[in-house]
């Protein structure tokens, strides 16, 4: 028969057990939580696209009123703006009938090839409109390589190194003589 002071030891280092078996329980699961969230983190992380070009989704568009064709002249004229973004440059892709051509806009004054202001002469510098802006430029479609309207316009804005995916574009072009 077991007496009751040897009864109660047994019931304490059991109740002391469990704690200790409850606490490295705990213990573990934290530790194993952490290393989850590490791992999940990295990937996630690595993955993700860069938040700039998140950020510019919808901010860098055409101006659908000022993009249209000229038929007497055979350019290609399109309005850019540009909403609450700093961007670096912008890349205009122009699309006709087998025949394919970009065009790369920075926010600095440069010269670029059968690209002029839209009230200025070819040779004249261009450059992107600032934040909260917009402006227009024509492209000489011949010289360009272009023998019909162009059939499409695409923009994709760049973001510190990064191009970003196509943020607008235009299947319907218009001839400005029209319009």
């Amino acid at each position: 028969m077991i007496n009751k002071k040897e009864k109660n030891k047994r019931f304490k280092k059991n109740g002391l057990s469990t704690v200790v078996a409850a606490l490295l329980l705990v213990l573990l699961t934290i530790v194993l939580v952490g290393i989850i969230w590490t791992v999940v983190n990295n990937l996630v992380t690595d993955e993700l696209p860069n938040q700039g070009c998140l950020d510019a989704f919808g901010k860098v568009n055409f101006n659908n009123g000022y993009t249209c064709y000229n038929s007497s002249s055979k350019e290609l004229q399109f309005s850019i703006n540009v909403q609450d973004i700093a961007i670096e440059k912008a890349i205009i892709s122009i699309t006709g009938e087998g025949t394919s051509k970009s065009i790369e806009i920075t926010n600095q004054d440069i010269n670029v090839a059968n690209v002029r202001p839209y009230n200025g002469n070819y040779g004249n510098n261009i450059k992107l409109p600032g934040k909260n802006s917009g402006l227009t430029y024509a492209y000489n479609l011949t010289s360009g390589g272009f023998t019909k309207s162009p059939t499409s316009i695409n923009i994709a804005p760049v973001i510190g190194t990064d191009q970003c995916s196509v943020s607008d574009s235009s299947e319907e072009i218009s001839d400005c003589l029209l319009s």
